[in-house]
């Protein structure tokens, strides 16, 4: 979750000066419907997955999804290449990342030109260098999967009762839920989360082409300011979760 966690947020602060690099005709609007397009991802492939992971090991959906995920970071770093519609092609991306900060502040270093790789018409700078880490971390997690992860399956009492990777469990007894589901509780968490998502999704929407158009900053100071400002959330919202944990034990 962590490395899948990274390798989104791994691109924030650079979305913006990335795609006005690359295709002059993006305006903010077409931000808006870049960040979107991670959300409707996730939307449209959450159900699908779901499903397959109740009727399949969930090894699967995991390696495939993962696998999408690498796929369009890499498309993600060659959206400079085609001609035009450039901004088309970094949509795209974005939508198959969501089938599947600090860094980004150590990334800002590598500058705008940074070295290109000229046999695979590959630029390695601070927009892409990223996603190309992103790109990795999924082929870490797959591996992860392949040699470390077990799958085990209980019931709502936590009873173990199928082992997918060894046998099939008996189908003769039927397992009784202990108790019925607290629907208030899971729609209010549900709707919390939501609205903890988009904030941050609406942060992430305004605030490098707010920036650079309040301060006047550059594209390279706009990814290297704003990453240090979100790794400093960060920072902050570990420090307010252990201050929480020491608070509900009093």
């Amino acid at each position: 979750m962590f490395l899948s966690s990274v390798g989104f947020s791994i691109v924030i602060m650079s979305i913006w000066p990335y795609l006005q690099k690359i295709d002059q005709t993006a305006d903010a609007s077409f931000l808006g419907w870049v960040i979107a397009s991670f959300s409707l991802g996730q939307m449209v492939a959450s159900p699908i997955f779901g499903l397959w992971s109740n009727y399949r090991p969930r090894k699967e959906p995991l390696i495939i999804s993962i696998f999408i995920s690498v796929a369009a970071n890499c498309l993600y770093a060659y959206v400079h290449v085609p001609a035009s519609h450039n901004k088309y092609y970094m949509l795209v991306a974005r939508g198959l990342v969501g089938f599947g900060a600090v860094f980004q502040t150590c990334f800002a270093l590598i500058g705008e030109k940074g070295v290109t790789w000229e046999t695979l018409k590959l630029q390695i700078n601070m927009y892409t260098a990223p996603v190309l880490l992103g790109a990795f971390l999924g082929v870490l997690n797959i591996l992860l999967i392949l040699t470390i992860l077990r799958e085990h399956r209980v019931d709502d009492s936590g009873r173990q009762c199928k082992n997918i990777n060894f046998e099939e469990g008996s189908t003769d007894e039927v397992q009784v839920p202990l108790g019925n589901i607290d629907q208030v509780a899971v729609v209010t968490t549900n709707v919390l989360f939501f609205v903890v998502l988009f904030i941050f999704a609406l942060f992430e929407t305004i605030v490098t082409p707010l920036t650079m158009d309040m301060y006047a900053w550059t594209r390279e100071q706009a990814v290297l300011y704003d990453g240090i400002l979100l790794a400093a959330l960060g920072v902050e919202a570990v420090i307010v979760f252990m201050g929480i944990k020491l608070l509900s034990k009093k």
